[in-house]
């Protein structure tokens, strides 16, 4: 490594597409943090490079299949000076241990996950995290290059989420309706909306005279099939009214997001882009909470979060949303009828 040239920094962080579209205002704060020429490259899945592939900021995109093995030694060969890992697992550890081999090795900053304060708000209801969110996390990482808030702000930065540029997918908006973007998809049961409630919701929307377009990932494509089929009679199997986006790239989601007025999502990676977007949202909670600091960051101001109704001890119930310590669970104690007047209350708006 010679002092001549750019300063090539190394973010990391993996999965999920929601966590890779919260490192966002990090790659803008580097840039603003060190000083002279700086280069950010990005290593993530293959699966989440639409998030970061063409972003403002990020020089290339290194991504793995499954292992780090696939990419060490390239990025041996780039000689980078610091190493900004967001992920902090033992993947992202042997990316780490491999940049240090050798008489250009770089140095690296890992976040602190919190990962013990998290698991304790889990379990026994104490709250250390005092709401800090994971992106306050992520710019604690650069604290040795300085206030990265501070940085972004100076600079006219709101430090909000951003995404690649994409232009909003035209739809057939018939009479002048407001469309609305249904996140059918969820990674844990503890995040799913009901199907039940989808149903009701979509009824009601399309009743009240709105164009609605569901997105989601393959995996959700059944359910959207059947949400279609019971109001292609009414709508028409392709009608404009109705279009079904499940199994898109995320690129393509992202341009449909982009064209709405209105995103309904649980606590997914879909909510995350739509704070990226700027979108109203009605988020729906269930399992998780925005006490562990994956709540919309910088949101549009018209956003609704909904909560399920008591209890209102013993919540978050696990730090994923993969299992609920309720009864009668969490997500489905946030009923259909609130979801579909926050979201009309907000398609109704007559003032921006």
């Amino acid at each position: 490594m010679t002092p001549s040239g750019p300063i090539r920094v190394l973010v990391i962080r993996f999965s999920s597409m929601g966590d890779v579209i919260l490192t966002s205002p990090v790659v803008r704060a580097l840039h603003l943090l060190l000083e002279g020429e700086v280069e950010v490259h990005f290593l993530t899945k293959s699966s989440f490079a639409e998030a970061v592939q063409g972003l403002e900021g990020v020089h290339r995109v290194w991504t793995i299949e499954r292992t780090t093995v696939e990419v060490e030694q390239q990025l041996q060969e780039v000689c980078f000076h610091y190493v900004v890992d967001l992920h902090a697992n033992a993947r992202s550890a042997f990316v780490k241990r491999a940049l240090r081999r050798g008489e250009g090795r770089a140095f690296d900053l890992t976040v602190d996950k919190r990962s013990l304060d998290k698991i304790l708000l889990v379990r026994t209801g104490w709250d250390r995290l005092e709401g800090q969110h994971v992106v306050e996390r992520y710019f604690e990482a650069l604290r040795p290059f300085g206030d990265a808030l501070e940085a972004l702000a100076r600079a006219d930065d709101g430090g909000g989420l951003a995404l690649p540029a994409v232009g909003a997918a035209k739809s057939e908006n018939p009479n002048g309706r407001k469309r609305a973007v249904l996140a059918v998809g969820a990674a844990h049961k503890g995040k799913a909306i009901p199907e039940s409630n989808w149903a009701a919701i979509l009824k009601g929307l399309l009743d009240s005279g709105h164009a609605v377009s569901l997105i989601g990932g393959p995996a959700e494509a059944v359910l959207s099939q059947r949400l279609m089929a019971s109001h292609a009679e009414s709508v028409g199997a392709a009608g404009p009214q109705l279009q079904d986006e499940c199994g898109a790239s995320w690129s393509r989601t992202f341009s449909v997001m982009a064209g709405a007025d209105l995103l309904i999502a649980g606590d997914t990676g879909a909510m995350h882009a739509g704070s990226a977007l700027g979108i109203p949202m009605v988020v729906v909670w269930g399992c998780t909470s925005p006490a562990l600091g994956m709540g919309p960051w910088k949101a549009h101001p018209d956003t609704v979060q909904l909560h399920p109704v008591s209890p209102e001890r013993s919540r978050p119930c696990s730090r994923l949303g993969d299992r609920c310590r309720h009864r009668v669970p969490c997500i489905q104690r946030v009923s259909a009828e609130r979801i579909l007047a926050a979201a009309l209350g907000l398609l109704n708006q007559t003032a921006p």
